[in-house]
């Protein structure tokens, strides 16, 4: 049953690793990117327009929309994984801000729907 175990645990190891690779693939971060601006979208219209909420808002869909070209471009292949793997936490950790930036947004109306 040794042998059963390791290629049990090998094939966890190989999966793992083809997941991990999707998502720092040019096409992961993209989508991400496209998240990510996507609720800086939405937190923009949802919460209270202070200026800095909206420059800062303005910002991140920027930021997305350059990050989002930036991965056709040829030169983010060539971006240690490491990197991507670091770019994609952060992204994370954005999107995360988002969505308890909108989730604390004050209710449009008074009344329970």
């Amino acid at each position: 049953m040794a042998i059963l175990d390791r290629i049990r645990n090998w094939w966890g190891q190989h999966r793992a690793r083809k997941a991990l690779s999707r998502e720092v693939s040019p096409l992961g971060i993209r989508t991400m990117a496209e998240e990510v601006g996507e609720l800086a979208r939405l937190a923009a219209q949802v919460s209270a327009s202070t200026p800095e909420l909206i420059q800062l808002t303005e910002q991140i869909k920027d930021e997305m929309e350059k990050l989002e070209n930036l991965t056709a471009q040829p030169e983010f292949k060539k971006l240690s994984t490491g990197q991507r793997i670091l770019l994609r936490q952060g992204l994370l950790q954005s999107k995360e801000q988002l969505l308890q930036s909108i989730d604390k947004a004050a209710s449009p109306t008074h009344r329970l729907q």
